[in-house]
């Protein structure tokens, strides 16, 4: 095909002058408005010939060629061939030294088209892969950024050999000097992409991990693993983008153990008066047996291996141990005691370890604070206070059944 009928067309309209120059102008336009013809024909084409065809795909496939805009991207290349087929038959006699750099514009421009499809199907097989079960396990969202990454270094060099009119190998051969300005240009990439291997090898943190890094404000659910950084949702729904590499480096906490357990640890302390700590009676240790334990006295002692006298300090303790292994939001199979700490200036720690169903943060809290609140209340029966220093020069008991102590702290 040639635009010769443009310049007979000139001429019946009596235009002499300028003719060639006229006549390339005209016959530009119209490969202009070829290709963007063809341009829409194929996005067309696209949009309700193939997506309807991808509608009968399994649904990971449908998003995935959909979503990654692989098939719209193809749509490029229409007008690009378009122009490179044209650039032999506009650009003739006068003009023809202008074929050369033309070809190098299109053929740079042809490098990124083929770079952005190429791309595009990297994030088909990431999409696709989201949708697997070991897509949460083993990450290949570094792998994929990786092998984008490549893909726009591979563009850039042949974008230079086009315009240099070298072979790419050529290039390459001087590559080596640059290695070490690449290195540090890419530093954190580079180190973001052996972490990131190491994260996925040894299943250190996976999408949904609940990670913990105080000293770096990270507390809350990895939303993403990248290649760089690793995108976290902290509880109070901030944001933290994290190194990737700090994860190797530093040590951090993973609660993800936790959550597949099924067990909450709970580690709790009851601060008692060491002051209303005393030896029961004969009477008060049997009623007391009688009506928290529904035992009797000598049953009770043989049971927990305990001989009078008794403290109401131990008769507590067994208390709370039983009511923690009989609590229907208490592991059985895991560890679950009570134990008396060493003495504090604040009191006489009773701290009860055990291990709640609950891993959901709220429920978790709703029943651990459940616990503490029923021990608490029930102290008094055993002739116990907790322990609570008041600012004022002296403490009060208005509380008949000893729930304040009678604290006075020194002036």
């Amino acid at each position: 095909m040639d635009f010769e009928f443009v310049k007979e067309w000139l001429k019946k309209f009596g235009i002499e002058s300028n003719l060639q120059e006229l006549s390339l102008a005209i016959s530009s336009l119209l490969v202009l408005i070829g290709c963007y013809i063809t341009y829409a024909i194929a996005r067309w084409l696209i949009d309700h010939a193939i997506e309807h065809l991808l509608k009968r795909a399994p649904e990971r496939w449908y998003k995935s060629l959909v979503n990654s805009g692989l098939f719209k991207r193809c749509a490029n290349l229409a007008p690009v061939i378009l122009i490179h087929s044209f650039i032999p038959i506009l650009f003739i006699d006068n003009f023809e030294s202008w074929q050369s750099p033309l070809r190098t514009v299109v053929g740079v421009y042809l490098t990124w088209v083929i770079t952005s499809i190429l791309t595009a199907l990297a994030n088909v097989v990431s999409i696709a892969y989201d949708y697997t079960y070991k897509a949460r396990e083993v990450p290949i969202t570094g792998v994929i950024q990786v092998i984008k990454l490549i893909l726009v270094l591979m563009a850039i060099l042949i974008t230079i050999a086009i315009i240099m009119n070298k072979s790419p190998m050529y290039l390459l051969s001087g590559f080596g000097a640059m290695t070490a300005i690449l290195m540090v240009v890419f530093r954190d990439t580079l180190m973001g992409f052996v972490a990131g291997v190491q994260l996925a090898t040894n299943r250190m943190v996976a999408i949904g991990d609940w990670i913990e890094l105080s000293e770096h404000g990270v507390d809350g659910k990895v939303q993403e693993v990248g290649l760089i950084s690793v995108k976290v949702e902290n509880w109070d729904k901030t944001i933290v983008y994290l190194p990737t590499y700090i994860l190797i480096h530093e040590s951090f906490k993973n609660w993800q153990g936790m959550i597949n357990t099924g067990g909450r640890r709970m580690r709790r302390a009851l601060m008692i008066d060491l002051d209303s700590s005393r030896v029961l009676s004969d009477e008060e240790l049997e009623e007391v047996a009688e009506k928290h334990f529904n035992q009797s006295v000598d049953n009770w002692l043989s049971e927990n291996e305990l001989q009078k006298p008794v403290s109401n300090l131990t008769v507590f303790r067994v208390f709370a141990n039983n009511y923690l292994k009989n609590h229907e939001q208490v592991r059985e199979d895991l560890l679950c005691m009570t134990r008396l700490m060493q003495p504090t200036a604040a009191g006489l720690p009773l701290e009860i370890y055990a291990f709640c169903k609950q891993t959901d943060w709220m429920k978790y809290e709703a029943v651990q604070s459940s616990i503490i609140e029923y021990l608490y209340s029930v102290m008094p029966d055993f002739g116990l206070k907790n322990y609570q220093y008041l600012n004022n020069n002296h403490a009060f008991s208005e509380n008949k059944e000893g729930a304040y102590c009678d604290y006075k702290p020194e002036s």
